[in-house]
C-alpha cells in the first residue's frame, strides 16, 4: 500500500532498488584440481555430481592430501557456504551441511562468497535463486556440454528492499537456516544407518 516507483524491471517500492547478484555476493567456480592428485581420503572435494536437489551428497566425494589444503584456501567451504553447478545438471544449488572440518570446490562447481559468517547472508540469495532457476537456466550456452558462466550469474538483475527490511529478513530467517545446516548432516548419518541395517533385516542377520 505505500507509494511506488518506476524501475528497469518495473514497479517498486520507494526505498527499494535494481542492483544484481553480484552486488550482494560475489560467486567464483571452484578449483582445478589435477586428476593425478584424486586419492581414497583426506581432504574431501565436493564435484557437480555431489549437488542434487538442493542438497550434498557427501558420501561420494573424491578427496586429495592435506598439502592441497592451502593451495584451495579460497575454496574451502563448510555450514552455511552456497553452492551452484556451472556445468551438466545446470542451476542446482545446494547449502553445506555442519562439517567436521572443511571440505574444497572443485572447478564448475560455484561457491558464493558471503563472508565469514555466510549465514547472515544466506536465506536473502537462497530465497532469490530459488525464485529465478528458469531464468538462471536460459543463461546456459555451449551445444556439448551446456554450462553457465559466474559472471552470467552475477550479472542477473534483482530487486533489493531497503537496507533495513533486508538485514531485518536475514536475522528473522538465520535460525531456520541454522537448523537446515546442522539437520543435513544429522540426516545422513541416519541415512547411513539405515543403509548398513537394512540389507541385515532383509538377510535375517539382525533381527527386530
Amino acid at each position: 500500500g505505500g507509494e511506488m516507483i518506476g524501475s528497469k524491471l518495473g514497479k517498486i517500492p520507494k526505498g527499494w532498488k535494481v542492483g544484481t547478484i553480484g552486488d550482494y555476493a560475489k560467486l567464483k567456480s571452484g578449483f582445478a584440481f589435477k586428476n593425478s592428485w584424486w586419492q581414497n581420503d583426506g581432504i574431501p572435494v565436493i564435484k557437480i555430481q555431489n549437488i542434487s536437489s538442493g542438497n550434498l551428497n557427501l558420501e561420494q566425494c573424491s578427496f586429495v592430501s592435506e598439502d592441497k589444503y592451502n593451495i584451495a584456501e579460497n575454496f574451502r567451504v563448510n555450514g552455511g557456504d552456497l553452492l551452484i553447478s556451472l556445468t551438466g545438471s545446470l542451476g542446482k544449488f545446494a547449502i553445506v551441511p555442519k562439517l567436521d572440518k572443511d571440505a574444497l570446490v572443485n572447478q564448475r562447481v560455484g561457491k558464493f562468497f558471503l563472508g565469514e559468517e555466510p549465514v547472515k547472508k544466506l536465506p536473502f540469495l537462497y530465497g532469490i535463486l530459488n525464485e529465478l532457476k528458469d531464468l538462471i537456466l536460459s543463461l546456459a550456452n555451449g551445444s556439448v556440454q551446456q554450462n553457465i558462466s559466474p559472471t552470467d550469474i552475477e550479472n542477473v538483475k534483482i530487486i533489493f528492499p531497503s537496507d533495513k527490511m533486508l538485514n531485518k529478513y536475514n536475522d528473522l530467517m538465520q535460525d531456520v537456516f541454522y537448523k537446515i545446516i546442522f539437520n543435513q548432516i544429522e540426516n545422513e548419518k541416519l541415512s547411513g544407518i539405515r543403509d548398513s541395517l537394512l540389507p541385515k533385516l532383509m538377510s535375517g542377520e539382525v533381527r527386530l
